[in-house]
């Protein structure tokens, strides 16, 4: 039996997971780039993602893409995903982790995650794109060691969504976080990085982690483009009212 156009598409998903080049919590490409990689229909691609998000392979996150999930994918991390474009619609962003390694805190990082001065954290620097060009967003993190131990080896994968890495690989499941959104201007270092002049306006999101268990585990700065990025939060479920 001749194949069927929509299951090129699945077969193309399972092996890009099965060689490991997509991986839970990856952002896998858009509608649009797997229906020109694989010469079919928009329509074709979108019948293959709802039949692999049927089977929990994919999860389907409106607005800003469809992610490699499994059955025991917590849906829930992604209230900690909410960023948009400059104009506050959602849009897709794909993350690099350009450095990851373990330092001692400093009296600020200790001070904001309630350790020692000189404990060890694990220090994350990931950097957000909505095309290949110049990142719109900077995302700083700072972990308590002993929470993720080996999440600074670079060969191990950090897909999109980093909760899914966090819940799945290390046991930690992130159940809350305290924010706090407020504007900036770009200093020198984060110009360079975001394309933009010093001076130029940014938002500066601050969030303090917490796991299930755990409490506090991580404190995060993360720096974007006000001319390009947005931060949406959502109380409560428009749906039922």
């Amino acid at each position: 039996m001749k194949k069927k156009l929509y299951e090129t598409v699945i077969d193309f998903i399972h092996e890009q997971i099965a060689n490991g080049s997509l991986t839970i919590g990856d952002l896998i490409p858009s509608e649009s780039q797997l229906s020109k990689k694989l010469n079919v229909s928009i329509g074709t691609v979108r019948k293959a993602i709802d039949k692999l998000e049927n089977t929990k392979l994919l999860y389907r996150h409106h607005g800003k893409g469809t992610y490699v999930s499994d059955y025991n994918f917590d849906n829930s991390m992604f209230n900690f995903v909410s960023y948009g474009s400059g104009t506050g619609s959602s849009i897709r962003i794909h993350k690099t982790t350009p450095v990851r390694k373990k330092i001692k805190a400093n009296s600020e990082i200790s001070h904001e995650l309630g350790i020692k001065n000189g404990d060890d954290v694990i220090y994350i620097e990931r950097r957000g794109y909505i095309d290949k060009k110049s990142p719109v967003m900077i995302e700083k993190s700072w972990w308590i060691a002993d929470t993720v131990e080996g999440l600074q080896q670079t060969n191990l994968h950090i897909p999109d969504l980093l909760y899914a890495l966090i819940s799945k690989q290390f046991n930690t499941h992130i159940t809350s976080s305290k924010e706090v959104l407020t504007a900036g201007i770009a200093n020198k270092k984060n110009s360079e990085i975001l394309n933009i002049k010093p001076g130029s306006p940014v938002v500066i999101l601050h969030r303090h982690s917490y796991a299930t268990g755990k409490g506090l585990v991580e404190f995060r700065i993360t720096t974007g483009r006000a001319d390009m990025f947005s931060y949406t939060t959502t109380i409560g479920n428009p749906d039922d009212s």
